[in-house]
């Protein structure tokens, strides 16, 4: 792993731990979604998972069968696997590629997440490919949940990511400027939002077409949307 990407690491750390992205807010109301829809112990794919910082309540607070977290980084899934071990929790993490992992990885899961980590990929295609194939690893009743950025209908990449830079300059008040300057060059070389519309069009092509958003934050840049058969 590289300096840049281990210092990026570093930075995703400060926006987690003061809660600038809403994780918090974000993950509760998914855990109340999931104790709502499943008496049973549940079995959880993790796309994205990263440091397990967001999702390790809710993982604490579960009966879990399974949990299978996937990241490209292994700073974070060391991380992560500590995390695990220290709560005594049952776990498989992998290191690679999303897409790749959907492939890979069997099912069937009652729960597949993605937190923060579609917006990464820049072709839509790839975003409705990683609903198609998450929906053949779903149970019958299971279901997608997307936690993540979103542009506005019709808006223009480049006016999302000034929006969103000007955003995280009024609020991200812990970030140095060194950090605030890595952030935004990651932002501007690797974010592809799509509109909530978009992802409606992609949930219904990929028959996952009951799409429904549970929570918007403040700034009506992030959003937690459900897909289900």
């Amino acid at each position: 792993m590289g300096d840049q990407l281990f210092q990026e690491w570093q930075v995703y750390e400060k926006l987690l731990i003061h809660d600038y992205m809403d994780h918090r807010a974000f993950f509760t109301r998914l855990q109340a979604e999931v104790q709502d829809r499943f008496p049973r112990p549940l079995a959880i794919l993790d796309l994205g998972c990263g440091d397990l910082t967001p999702v390790l309540p809710m993982l604490a607070a579960l009966p879990l069968a399974r949990y299978v977290g996937v990241d490209e980084s292994d700073v974070a899934l060391a991380i992560a696997q500590r995390r695990l071990d220290e709560l005594g929790l049952s776990g498989r993490l992998v290191e690679g590629d999303l897409l790749a992992a959907l492939v890979e990885i069997s099912g069937p899961f009652d729960l597949i997440l993605a937190s923060f980590a579609l917006h990464h990929l820049p072709n839509p295609a790839d975003k409705l490919l990683t609903l198609k194939r998450a929906g053949r690893l779903l149970s019958a009743d299971g279901f997608f949940a997307l936690i993540d950025v979103f542009s506005a209908e019709a808006e223009p990449r480049e006016i999302y990511v000034e929006r969103w830079i000007e955003n995280a300059k009024r609020r991200y008040r812990a970030l140095q400027p060194g950090e605030k300057a890595m952030l935004f060059d990651h932002v501007r070389a690797r974010d592809f939002p799509l509109s909530l519309d978009a992802w409606r069009a992609a949930g219904l092509e990929a028959g996952l077409p009951h799409v429904d958003m549970l929570l918007e934050d403040r700034d009506g840049l992030n959003r937690l949307v459900t897909f289900a058969r």
